[in-house]
């Protein structure tokens, strides 16, 4: 089943990729594809059925602009071993990792890999992407938001719906 499943999302991936959008070329610039994508599409289904543990790998002051519904922050550069631990996940887990278009959080799904968790994927184009689609994001208060940080200029460029915050 599980193959099934990757087989399917690598399909999707692999339609998703004819498109070439300015997002797709970053991922492909930027990234090796050693952490598994998963679609937005997939990743809405898996939080509307808490059946993954999606973790935020932005810095501190993007999360709190904005961030997916019932994600955790673990951070880039605050990210640590003990606060993994910490959350006290299954190694087998399905844990969505994802940043602002999917750069960082595939550098945060080769250490999670490293620390032995077995079910890694990194969110296709990021919070970017999940926000152009218009899926729901909530603030620090856990309710709902337009707002997105932006990162910087050249990746805020990637927003497509509204004006970043910076």
């Amino acid at each position: 089943m599980k193959r099934l499943f990757l087989l399917f999302s690598l399909f999707i991936l692999t339609l998703h990729s004819w498109s070439q959008s300015p997002i797709d070329k970053a991922l492909k610039q930027y990234n090796t594809g050693i952490i598994p994508y998963v679609t937005t599409s997939i990743a809405v289904q898996w939080q509307q059925k808490d059946s993954a543990v999606f973790l935020d790998t932005r810095a501190l002051e993007e999360y709190k602009v904005s961030h997916i519904q019932g994600a955790r922050f673990v951070g880039y550069h605050e990210f640590d071993d003990e606060k993994i631990k910490s959350l006290k996940l299954e190694q087998s887990t399905p844990i969505v990792v994802y940043c602002s278009i999917g750069v960082r959080s595939e550098q945060i799904g080769i250490k999670l890999k490293q620390l032995g968790y077995k079910n890694i994927f990194n969110l296709y184009g990021g919070i970017f992407l999940w926000y152009n689609q218009r899926n729901p994001i909530v603030d620090s208060d856990e309710k709902p938001t337009r707002a997105i940080h932006g990162y910087d200029k050249k990746w805020a460029q990637y927003i497509e719906n509204g004006l970043p915050t910076f």
